[in-house]
């Protein structure tokens, strides 16, 4: 115990014969303060029992749990060969004293092997009894690759020994308690199937007796496993009929793979034949994570801290640094030898100094956690860290150190407010449904989040780009630019910026904005203030949703020379989505309330097309009731029931077109109109359907015209085509009564072409590009009808894979042309 008092054993196996110590260590001088400190009080409180040799085999370290074994350090001048016999070290037969070269520890230390799961026995004074203990050995080597000593881990294992052996004496006993033990036992055969396994064994694997009773127990080892006991363990198992420790791993149903330690003893027949065998599996997997931990301790403390994205130090009480890890001296531009011993004044100054103080001193006067938010500047800017110092206290309670653990969140931070920043412009985004006063909205909230200027332009009807919305850190800045842009609108022939990300439809960041700002304009000494932004980085992004680009969101950077990164992009083409979603919401809304109008004008217009002709046969009939009630002899004049009756007849040939009409629309309107092609001469066609027509023509007024000189053969649906002839006519005799309608069939080109003129009222320009759209007209709603027909027209022409257009101007008439391709004839 002596020797464990001396503060200097940590240093003798660190330390070479000439008195100096290996690279790549570092101390301090106060006691417990430096890494090594830490690692003894780690050896001192291990339950598993440790011990330390130096390079001349002399031993410096007995932790407490091998002073409970052994008691205090042995002489330090004692030969290696008195080890068995000081220490009381048997091999596993109990009674052969352990050959000193043989030792696991010594193993380590003269040859320089890795010992694991050694098994040896232990009588001496403090244990008459005798006790087993599983042990393993490494050899201890400086960064330079030389021995100075080796470390010896031990654990009692002689309960799993003496339950060993109570399972061999006490077998009856055991076949009543083989199935609740709370211990993982199997039994296979000379096979190596599973005979039986105890209940412990299939919870702790997660499987039904069923699942695994006639499987090979080494069906459910890892392969590595199943290979070592396949070609290594099971012979010699099979031979000598006991194992001992074997280490296995195991795999459990959910794919969980556990380190445990497999002893077995076999039952064999009177021939000596294995009949069938016990193994009990101790799962070791927390105790070997613990030694390979401990094997590869210093090692990988230092390995850890290094490669940790956090900053990791120590200070001593008064606020020296005992230890920074690898990121400390990165971000600091100082190594661990240049800090060692100096405190946070001597390397920091200022505000900065006050603040590490003011928690460090936090530390030592609560003796509790501290943790803080610091703004730290570093090379690439100002940076924000969560620090999280704690106190460092040894056995005695007394407060030697504190460690601090600081991890940077500048990334989750600019998240946290990026996140806000989408919220806050999805609020305003929904505000309302004017999209350049939303856009507006937007491109105030992006400044300054995303730079010194926003700039929203939308594509017009002639795919050139307007600046819709701008806005600046300044409200001056902002009018300012907007007036550049409005007098020198970016140009669609620059390689860089808004009409760049049109053409490739991705966002692009470059080094300038002259791709937003236009270079020629910028000359002009009126706008000096926005050519200072004109050589700072943009960023453009598309403004698409579920279509195409609506337009471009630019922005500049408030800050020069920095460039946009990832989360800058990440933003914006966020931001431009939902804007455009934002977009393409408010003209669906407004498509929708232009839908809502067609509908009730429709209704109306259908009302009362509907109930005029109802009305008039109506009142017929009661004409005709009056006339029958005054005749006497219940006769009425031939004359006049016809006139009665034409009038009926009109006025049903009047509803039944409103109603063909109705049931047209029903069919074109959503699906894909079905035609039957038959090979046909369309001037043929035109002739049939204008001598139907004759008539009306004639009650119209109409002098009509059909000029078809040659025929005119393709494919195409018949009575589709006839449709389309007779909706143009009735629209001409409709508009143009009175005056002269001229239909002529021709081809042009591969095409057939009809074109049908009259001389009627004419349909004004800006009514040209919605006539052919459902429920609309040319003229006023005295000229009767549902606004279908040329719907119709244009889906059946459409289906043809035709064109159909109108020519017109107010007062001269319109032409309608129709241009259907010939289609391929059916093989």
């Amino acid at each position: 115990m002596d020797h464990l008092e001396d503060s200097t054993w940590m240093s003798a196996p660190l330390a070479r014969e000439d008195g100096t110590r290996p690279e790549g260590y570092a101390f301090a001088d106060e006691e417990g303060g430096s890494p090594l400190g830490i690692l003894e009080a780690v050896f001192l409180s291990m339950g598993d029992g440790v011990s330390v040799v130096d390079r001349h085999g002399r031993f410096i370290l007995l932790n407490p749990t091998a002073q409970q074994l052994f008691g205090a350090l042995p002489p330090p001048q004692m030969p290696m060969s008195q080890w068995p016999k000081y220490f009381g070290l048997y091999l596993p037969d109990t009674v052969t004293p352990y050959p000193a070269e043989q030792l696991p520890l010594s193993r380590a230390l003269l040859r320089g092997e890795a010992v694991d799961q050694a098994e040896l026995y232990v009588r001496n004074a403090r244990y008459p009894k005798g006790l087993w203990l599983l042990v393993g050995a490494r050899v201890l080597t400086d960064p330079a690759g030389e021995a100075y000593g080796a470390v010896s881990v031990f654990r009692d294992i002689t309960a799993i020994k003496q339950t060993e052996a109570a399972l061999r004496a006490e077998e009856e006993k055991y076949r009543s308690l083989y199935k609740h033990t709370p211990a993982m036992m199997h039994s296979i055969d000379a096979k190596g199937r599973l005979l039986s396994v105890s209940e412990f064994w299939l919870r702790t694997l997660g499987y039904s007796r069923e699942e695994v009773l006639g499987r090979r127990s080494v069906d459910f080892f890892t392969p590595e496993s199943r290979r070592y006991a396949t070609e290594h363990v099971l012979p010699a198992f099979y031979k000598t009929g006991v194992c001992k420790d074997v280490s296995y791993q195991i795999v459990k149903k959910n794919g969980e793979v556990l380190d445990v330690l497999l002893s077995a003893i076999s039952e064999r027949d009177a021939s000596g034949r294995m009949v069938r065998s016990l193994a009990v599996l101790t799962d070791v997997t927390e105790r070997k994570r613990a030694e390979d931990a401990l094997a590869e301790s210093e090692k990988r403390l230092r390995a850890i801290l290094d490669n940790a994205n956090a900053v990791f130090f120590i200070l001593d009480r008064q606020e020296r640094y005992i230890f920074v890890n690898r990121e400390w001296e990165r971000l600091f531009h100082h190594t661990l030898q240049e800090v060692a011993g100096k405190s946070t004044m001597d390397l920091f100054s200022g505000p900065l100094a006050a603040r590490f103080h003011e928690t460090s001193q936090a530390v030592f006067n609560t003796r509790g956690l501290v943790q803080r938010e610091e703004r730290i500047p570093l090379d690439d800017g100002v940076h924000t860290h969560l620090t999280q110092k704690f106190p460092l206290i040894d056995s005695s309670g007394t407060l030697y150190a504190l460690c601090g653990i600081s991890t940077d969140v500048t990334e989750l931070k600019q998240l946290e407010l990026g996140q806000r920043f989408l919220s806050e412009a999805s609020q305003a985004l929904v505000t309302s449904l004017d999209s350049e006063t939303t856009l507006q909205r937007v491109a105030e909230l992006s400044v300054p989040t995303l730079g010194e200027l926003c700039v929203v332009s939308l594509l017009d009807k002639d795919a050139a780009l307007r600046p819709v919305a701008v806005a600046a850190s300044s409200p001056e800045g902002g009018r300012t630019v907007r007036e550049f842009l409005q007098a020198h609108p970016p140009a669609s022939s620059q390689r860089e910026g808004p009409y760049r990300v049109l053409e490739t439809g991705r966002s692009e960041s470059s080094p300038d904005a002259v791709g937003l700002l236009d270079p020629e304009g910028l000359q002009d000494e009126r706008w000096s203030a926005v050519r200072a932004l004109s050589a700072r980085a943009s960023l453009n992004v598309p403004l698409r949703a579920r279509g195409p680009i609506l337009g471009v969101l630019s922005v500049v950077s408030a800050q020069p020379g920095r460039p946009y990164g990832p989360r800058e992009w990440a933003l914006a083409e966020e931001l431009g989505q939902r804007a455009a979603f934002a977009i393409e919401n408010a003209e669906l809304y407004r498509k929708a309330q232009e839908s809502i109008r067609g509908r009730d004008e429709f209704l109306s217009i259908a009302s009362h097309e509907l109930k005029t002709p109802v009305t008039s046969m109506k009142l017929r009939v009661q004409q005709l009731t009056r006339t029958l009630s005054r005749q006497e002899s219940g006769q009425i004049p031939v004359e006049k029931v016809a006139a009665m009756l034409d009038v009926f007849g009109d006025q049903l040939r009047r509803l039944s077109h409103l109603v063909e009409h109705l049931l047209d629309v029903s069919r074109v309107n959503e699906s894909q109109v079905d035609l039957r092609r038959e090979d046909m001469d369309l001037a043929v066609v035109a002739r049939d359907v204008t001598g139907h027509l004759r008539g009306q023509m004639g009650r119209a007024g109409c002098v009509f015209k059909l000029v078809a000189p040659a025929p005119v053969l393709g494919r195409w649906d018949r009575l589709r085509v006839e449709q389309v002839m007779i909706n143009l006519l009735t629209n001409a005799m409709k508009y143009g009564a009175g005056a002269p309608i001229r239909m002529e069939v021709s081809r042009v080109g591969e095409d057939a072409r009809i074109r049908i003129q009259d001389h009627g009222m004419g349909i004004p320009l800006e009514a040209q590009s919605r006539i052919f759209e459902r429920f609309e007209r040319a003229a006023s709603r005295n000229y009767g009808g549902l606004g279908l027909g040329l719907f119709i027209t244009r889906r059946l022409v459409d289906a043809h894979g035709g064109t159909i257009r109108v020519e017109s101007l107010p007062g001269k008439g319109a032409t309608f042309v129709v241009d259907l391709p010939p289609a391929p004839t059916d093989p």
